[in-house]
């Protein structure tokens, strides 16, 4: 498998996997595939499916549009994705560029603004502001599928645009994170509640929530639910130890300096393990998700490359990957087999997804809240 997938943002350039061969990122100098050799039976797809993309790979191609520009906010999990992608269709690049809140919003601006667009996908949990402002085309995935599963669960504004522009892939989980060297998963609470408990003081660390990012979601989602309340976070939060940021609770976790870190991503956990740390992820009773949104740019410069790749994310091969790193498809092919010893998502009893609207209106009404049991 090429090791030339890369990382840039605003300010640095990272090789991942091995030396970066800037001669392959120009498009054609890989060689390709006619309709003929390319091998699309992994996907396991439709007949219609197959025809679409090749013919979205044949037009990619034929218009020298090789390269493939995603806007996401992190790309560490989805890396053997774009490899295997690049392995699927011979010729195309993946060129994933780390962009989020102010720093994405004035790079699309700049471009829409300039005509120079570069971006040819967008990942973002707010993909729907993105293209309310234009950002954005309407596109369906021949290979995408509604979770029907998920209906009275997750809002379908989380999974799929109602306006036809984003649509979601796969859920993100967080739970307990903890040192399998300090605890057994038998002896961690089994519950959100339960953590509230004395017997669980100066035994727990988690990210603040008073700054964007994943605790805001987790803990905004559950105070919307009935399992928790104001009482319960400020409890929770005067006796833990609260950090900048989640890389750095779960690295305490990691070092043996606290036993759990409240809300880990289950991708967080599984590139941990693979790191050699002595942590694993321990399922609630009640985990949380969020959705992982992705679309295509407007005015992209490769729309049929960036097309193709997003009618990949809903294939078989890209869910094995996806299962992989941790994260859970939302709608896994029938032949799937859960990953980790972890059940599929449609037989995890978590918390009810809301609306996006009513997560923002949550988290806004939490500020106060938030910002002050970190001051505390």
């Amino acid at each position: 498998m090429r090791s030339h997938v890369w990382l840039r943002s605003s300010t640095a350039v990272i090789a991942l996997g091995g030396v970066l061969a800037l001669g392959a990122c120009g498009g054609g100098s890989e060689p390709v595939a006619t309709a003929e050799e390319l091998d699309l039976g992994p996907l396991e797809l439709e007949q219609e499916q197959e025809a679409e993309l090749t013919e979205l790979y044949e037009a990619a191609i034929d218009a020298g549009n090789t390269d493939v520009t995603i806007y996401a906010g992190h790309h560490d999990e989805f890396v053997a994705i774009y490899e295997a992608f690049e392995e699927r269709f011979p010729g195309l690049t993946v060129v994933p560029e780390t962009f989020v809140g102010a720093d994405l919003q004035t790079t699309l601006e700049a471009e829409k603004a300039t005509g120079r667009h570069v971006v040819d996908v967008i990942s973002n949990p707010n993909a729907d502001r993105y293209a309310d402002q234009g950002f954005a085309e309407k596109f369906t995935p021949v290979t995408y599928e509604a979770p029907e599963w998920a209906a009275d669960r997750i809002h379908p504004d989380q999974y799929e645009d109602p306006n036809g522009f984003y649509h979601s892939p796969w859920a993100l989980l967080f739970s307990l994170g903890y040192n399998t060297e300090m605890l057994e998963d038998s002896e961690l609470p089994a519950n959100w509640p339960e953590i509230a408990d004395a017997e669980w003081a100066d035994q727990v660390t988690f990210m603040t929530p008073s700054v964007p990012g994943g605790m805001q979601t987790v803990l905004s989602i559950l105070l919307q639910s009935d399992l928790v309340d104001e009482e319960w976070l400020r409890t929770v939060a005067s006796q833990s130890s609260i950090v900048a940021q989640d890389q750095l609770a779960l690295q305490a976790v990691s070092a043996g300096e606290y036993p759990i870190d409240l809300t880990s991503a289950a991708t967080s956990i599984r590139k941990a393990i693979n790191g050699g740390a002595p942590v694993d992820l321990h399922l609630l009773e009640n985990p949380v998700i969020a959705t992982e949104k992705w679309m295509p740019a407007a005015n992209a410069p490769n729309p049929e490359a960036g097309q193709l790749f997003l009618s990949y994310l809903f294939t078989l091969e890209a869910q094995e990957q996806v299962m992989e790193a941790g994260n859970f498809p939302l709608n896994p092919h029938p032949s799937l087999e859960p990953a980790h010893g972890w059940p599929a998502l449609n037989e995890i009893e978590f918390v009810p997804l809301p609306a996006q609207d009513q997560m923002r209106e949550e988290i806004a009404s939490n500020q106060d809240l938030f910002q002050d049991i970190t001051a505390k």
